[in-house]
């Protein structure tokens, strides 16, 4: 009797299980629940996490040369919005944009509230749309986890007891001038990046969760770091300090698409992404042409002091500290950083560095099988730079030891975009790798003495990963 109950039961549930289905509104699938994943501590509202984002979206914007042509941006923000609609904890607060950086490096990161940014370079390694989908997703994992003001809470209870922040943050004006008066670090380079092992192992479980409820396999995920780890090393190291690599990380993203549930008939790419992949190509001469976004005409008279307050910049894998009223620009082959004015027009040449220094990698010939010398490779990179300064001559060279690493510096002089006059520049090379990295101190002739002192200060400052 009560198996024959038991069997009944089972089919009358079947068969209500069967109308469900039937009664299912058009595009509803099967997947697993929201995933039990909470923000941890934070003395942020979400409205200031959104307000927080676009202050700081606003110094991202001009700090890095973005792709405009608008194919490619409703593209990337048709497919991440796509995407941020499956990620758990997701309010109608947030931004969801979504931009392109006109730069090579393989890098994505994301703002509070909702303000996305990945390279050209990532989409351009990224094989299919489900692993560009990937790496958006993860993304917006960050965002809705809020890791950015999480860590930026943390910071700022370890200066002020709670009571203190709530009259602070509920201040009105800008936000970032209030945090910024408090001593925490905003603007490109800021805590809001400073992501965690365990941020990133969140961020790769959201990102998981998302790809299998948008209907991508998750999978595509693990594969696109796995490519990123096969690709240049020096591109992976660039690209795990501002990603921390967790332990076992691939194992992990397996393990986590393992609970999610039944394999689907996967969305592999798409016309779209094949087309922007070509369109980004096909910019790609074109915006390395262009000047920085934020190189300005000189100013009347000569740039203001180099404060002597300094801030750091990270990447190219390592660390450099620089004035704090200098501007930081990242463009197709280096990063510029430079005062007010530190950029000069030259008719019929677009715009010119005049002051500030600049950060590059070289990778000379022979550097695949790591038979290249220091000496040998500057003298390769000065040959490259006078294929287009002919009047490049070098004054003077000499060994330097930069905290324990061989290095080598060169005094250069040319003439400077400064109308009727000299210019001087310290190239300083390393070898880190298989690339040598170049540093660029450059200062009219007259004025090369009064920046040495930030010069000095800014190579003593570096530090290599």
């Amino acid at each position: 009797m009560n198996g024959g109950g038991r069997r009944q039961s089972d089919t009358g549930l079947l068969a209500s299980m069967a109308l469900a289905v039937l009664f299912l509104p058009s595009g509803v699938t099967w997947g697993v629940g929201p995933l039990d994943l909470k923000p941890g501590f934070n003395v942020f509202s979400l409205q200031q996490d959104v307000q927080l984002g676009k202050e700081s979206a606003e110094k991202a914007d001009n700090a890095y040369p973005l792709i405009t042509d608008p194919d490619v941006v409703r593209y990337i923000n048709r497919l991440g919005r796509r995407l941020a609609f499956f990620a758990p904890n997701n309010y109608s607060y947030y931004a969801w944009t979504f931009k392109v950086v006109s730069a090579s490096d393989i890098n994505a990161f994301a703002l509070p509230g909702g303000f996305v940014y990945v390279t050209r370079g990532a989409i351009e390694l990224a094989e299919n749309e489900a692993q560009l989908a990937g790496v958006l997703a993860h993304e917006s994992g960050h965002v809705v986890m809020r890791h950015g003001t999480h860590e930026a809470s943390q910071a700022l209870l370890a200066q002020a007891p709670l009571e203190i922040l709530g009259s602070v943050l509920g201040g009105s004006g800008s936000l970032t001038e209030r945090l910024t008066e408090m001593g925490l670090r905003l603007g490109v380079n800021s805590i809001l990046l400073k992501n965690s092992r365990s941020d990133e192992s969140e961020a790769d479980e959201l990102g998981a969760y998302i790809l299998y409820e948008a209907g991508y396999d998750p999978h595509a995920l693990a594969q696109f770091f796995q490519i990123v780890e096969k690709r240049d090393p020096q591109k992976t190291i660039e690209f795990f300090a501002d990603h921390p690599n967790p332990e076992n990380r691939i194992k992990d993203i397996d393990s986590e698409i393992a609970a999610l549930g039944p394999a689907k008939e996967w969305r592999a790419s798409s016309p779209d992404f094949e087309d922007t992949k070509q369109r980004l190509l096909s910019l790609r001469a074109t915006t390395a042409a262009k000047p920085p976004a934020t190189a300005s005409t000189a100013l009347p008279g000569p740039p203001p002091a180099p404060s002597s307050r300094l801030i750091r910049f990270e990447g190219y894998g390592c660390s450099i500290a620089y004035p704090e009223n200098w501007h930081v620009q990242r463009t197709e082959d280096a990063v510029l950083l430079f005062p007010p004015g530190g950029f000069v027009q030259v008719a019929g040449s677009g715009s010119a560095q005049a002051f500030g220094a600049s950060l590059s990698r070289f990778q000379p010939q022979g550097s695949r099988e790591g038979r290249w010398g220091l000496v040998d490779a500057t003298q390769e990179l000065l040959d490259t730079l006078r294929e287009s300064n002919p009047n490049l001559r070098m004054v003077e060279q000499r060994a330097l030891n930069l905290k324990g690493r061989s290095a080598l510096s060169t005094l250069l002089e040319t003439d400077s975009p400064l109308q009727g006059q000299k210019e001087q520049d310290l190239l300083v090379t390393i070898r880190q790798g298989d690339s040598m990295l170049s540093l660029i101190f450059v200062a009219p002739k007259p004025s090369f003495d009064t920046y040495k002192p930030t010069f000095d200060a800014m190579l003593q400052s570096l530090e290599l990963r």
